[in-house]
């Protein structure tokens, strides 16, 4: 079975440790991070848990970071076919439209959004027209989303997004909420909003993730690592330990990321 990871994080080889040590200190669990998060170790430890796709971002923390995290994203992607690229923007950065350009030109084929890093809300009035933009031109926005410390990235907030810009296409990452899984089983998204599987399946109880996979559809689902939060390879085995029927399993893998993307192994 083909299997494409839809959330992971490189960062250029030089500050790759320091970078990881960041995310960690961030969440509380700098023990746990895994390995630094350089392409090379994405590519070891992630092929080795089988996986062959991969969609690989790097949050900016201003705007003045964008241009060249999307020019390092788009250069890693070009040397490793297996990786495909989301950029990073700012939200309230003024020169949107150029970035977009820039992106696209650089073959990049979506956008990811860490509101927490960046201290600005999901819905923030001054975002929408950056957002308006990307859902006219159909590319999609891997969210981070939740965390119990903060209110910037809640599922309240993505639907009050999502309600003013219906046509924007939405990854709504860690089951729709890190640390507020039952806010956002009690926040359905819109039919646009898909979700991942990232920094959720070690600590969300069977039923319960049975229960969101059930009321949200495994059509909406896409398996993400979040590496290098985790070991590629455990993280697989906590999704296979959902025991999911095989069809179902081939969707949330492989199949589900092909056709967001709309990609062919042709």
């Amino acid at each position: 079975m083909k299997i494409a990871d839809i959330h992971t994080h490189i960062f250029p080889s030089k500050v790759a440790a320091k970078a990881t040590e960041t995310i960690g200190e961030f969440y509380n669990v700098e023990s746990e991070m895994f390995c630094p998060a350089s392409a090379e170790n994405l590519l070891k430890y992630g092929k080795a848990a089988g996986v062959c796709r991969f969609a690989v971002c790097s949050s900016a923390i201003n705007a003045h970071q964008v241009s060249a995290i999307n020019i390092f994203i788009a250069q890693e992607c070009n040397q490793h076919p297996e990786l495909l690229g989301l950029a990073t923007l700012f939200p309230t950065m003024k020169n949107y439209q150029e970035e977009i350009d820039r992106f696209l030109s650089l073959g990049l084929h979506g956008v990811k959004i860490h509101s927490d890093f960046q201290k600005i809300p999901i819905d923030e009035p001054k975002a929408l027209p950056m957002y308006q933009e990307l859902a006219r031109r159909g590319i999609p926005v891997l969210f981070h989303m939740g965390d119990r410390r903060y209110d910037y990235a809640s599922p309240f907030r993505l639907k009050n997004l999502t309600r003013q810009v219906p046509d924007l296409v939405v990854i709504a990452a860690h089951f729709g909420g890190y640390q507020v899984w039952d806010a956002s089983y009690e926040t359905p998204q819109g039919p646009n909003v898909w979700y991942d599987t990232s920094s959720s399946l070690a600590f969300l109880p069977y039923d319960q993730a049975m229960r969101m996979l059930d009321r949200f559809g495994p059509e909406r689902f896409l398996y993400g690592s979040d590496f290098p939060m985790w070991d590629p390879s455990k993280e697989l085995t906590r999704f296979m330990a959902l025991d999911l029927d095989p069809e179902t399993q081939e969707k949330i893998l492989y199949g589900n990321f092909m056709n967001l993307f709309r990609l062919s192994d042709n």
